[in-house]
């Protein structure tokens, strides 16, 4: 008998996933152009940066954690980030990788810890959103020195991104605290202390199969990383054909999409300096829907939600805008 479907029942995010498929492919065909330097944009900036700068990381990452060797580097670090971040010796990790690697590898590495039995998923979930940022030569080099031209800035700069991501992580972890008490509340719980102190695994006996391992889930990660650049790099062409006139709008939306070009965009505008650095480090700060995309293609199966970080980084643009305005004007 055949079942019939109560359109009714279809969740509304599926519904919207599909006009919006549906939409990207409308645009693609009636703007081939665009589309076709779109692609390529995406596929040079993927083949000539990404890949020969993310690679080895991920590859790298891979070792480290298979074989623990994360011990020995949380022990240099771990004293200081505890401190200043309060968490376990292991979570210093993922904080290193994502401010040399940035997004998606700190996501990645909070992912790895999680499904490897080292690292709590609330734990994962506050690191993720802390480190949630492009990397440190990026927001240094391209952002403050190649694109605003402001290179005695670029650790001012480097800094309110990376306090805005610390405020937004901070809220997270207060908001998950108090919705933690209020389960406990109703029903017994292992405390905190209880999950944090899980038995670390056996170590990973070195073997070629394990060292393949490693090497194959380092392309396939930056295989999908790749994609999202270049599905996103295609949509921001047609954005920028189809927006051509609405001015500050423009720039907003292309950011939002993806923050190189978006940031490229808003450089090369006639607008005054101030209004660069506040637009660039918004844009920045949010992060766009491309390293959305790719922080979401690397959690899978480990606990971690998407919706949350992506609510958490909505927040730390709006918090970034604030704190820059304030340092525009007072500096």
């Amino acid at each position: 008998m055949m079942k019939i479907i109560d359109h009714a029942t279809v969740p509304r995010g599926r519904t919207l996933t599909k006009c919006g498929l549906f939409l990207f492919l409308l645009l693609v065909i009636t703007q081939p152009l665009s589309a076709l330097n779109g692609a390529k944009t995406g596929l040079l900036l993927w083949f000539n940066t990404v890949l020969p700068t993310l690679l080895p990381f991920i590859i790298l990452s891979n070792f480290i954690i298979r074989f623990q060797v994360t011990d020995y580097i949380c022990r240099i670090f771990s004293p200081l980030f505890k401190r200043l971040f309060r968490i376990s010796d292991l979570g210093c990790y993922p904080i290193i990788i994502g401010i040399l690697s940035g997004y998606p590898m700190g996501a990645k590495t909070c992912a790895d810890l999680i499904k490897e039995g080292l690292l709590s998923r609330e734990e994962g979930q506050y690191i993720m959103i802390l480190v949630g940022n492009a990397s440190y030569m990026f927001l240094t080099s391209f952002l403050a020195i190649s694109s605003l031209h402001v290179p005695g800035q670029k650790y001012q700069l480097l800094l309110l991104i990376y306090l805005s991501s610390l405020l937004s992580a901070t809220i997270y972890r207060i908001r998950a605290n108090q919705l933690r008490k209020k389960q406990q509340r109703k029903e017994k719980q292992l405390s905190l202390d209880s999950i944090y102190a899980t038995s670390l695994p056996e170590e990973t006996p070195l073997s070629m199969t394990t060292v393949d391992h490693c090497i194959l889930d380092g392309f396939t990660t930056i295989t999908k990383v790749g994609g999202y650049i270049i599905m996103f790099s295609v949509l921001a062409q047609i954005f920028l054909v189809l927006f051509s006139s609405f001015g500050f709008l423009r720039y907003l939306l292309l950011g939002s999409l993806e923050i190189t070009t978006g940031i490229y965009l808003v450089c090369a505008s006639s607008m005054n300096l101030t209004q660069k650095i506040v637009l660039s480090i918004t844009i920045t700060s949010f992060g766009g829907l491309s390293s959305l995309a790719q922080v979401g293609s690397v959690i899978e199966n480990s606990g971690l939600s998407l919706k949350t970080y992506f609510k958490y980084k909505i927040l730390t643009g709006i918090l970034a805008f604030f704190i820059i305005i304030i340092y525009v004007i007072i500096r």
